[in-house]
């Protein structure tokens, strides 16, 4: 389903962001990349108040930058549903295999995404496919020789 400008217009990312989450919780089926960011702003219930007040933020920092890392996360979860790239999937597939949890998986794998993004942008380049697979890659190795360090930093706050 396409949107019609006039009603593009006045989205954000945190309106839009916030519509998904209240059309999700009011039992609408979503599909594509709507549906990852619901699955993605369900699987945090420690922001759900959040979502719930957003329209009236204490502190529209942390809010902004809780949807990044809503957005980030979803960016993995389309990745490994598509297996687009298939090493993103497979790097997936070996964390979970060895136990870590779907989100531990996306999370581990998403700051090789938010770095490789980061980096595209304060250098002026284009997302550099094979560097983000190499830091994906590096941060899987990490995790799996120090799985509890992973586990642990599921607790940071954002």
């Amino acid at each position: 389903m396409i949107m019609q400008d006039s009603k593009l217009e006045g989205l954000t990312l945190h309106s839009w962001t916030l519509q998904i989450w209240r059309d999700y919780r009011r039992g609408v089926a979503l599909t594509g990349q709507q549906a990852a960011i619901a699955h993605c702003l369900q699987n945090h219930p420690e922001w759900w108040s959040d979502w719930d007040t957003a329209d009236r933020p204490d502190d529209e920092r942390a809010i902004t930058n809780r949807l990044i890392h809503i957005h980030n996360d979803a960016a993995i979860r389309i990745q490994v549903e598509r297996e687009n790239p298939k090493e993103i999937k497979a790097l997936y597939d070996t964390l979970v295999g060895k136990g870590f949890t779907e989100f531990e998986s996306i999370h581990t794998l998403a700051v090789a995404f938010t770095e490789e993004s980061s980096y595209a942008v304060e250098n002026d380049e284009t997302f550099d496919l094979q560097r983000y697979v190499d830091r994906a890659r590096s941060y899987v190795k990490e995790a799996l020789s120090r799985p509890n360090l992973t586990r642990s930093s599921k607790s940071k706050r954002y």
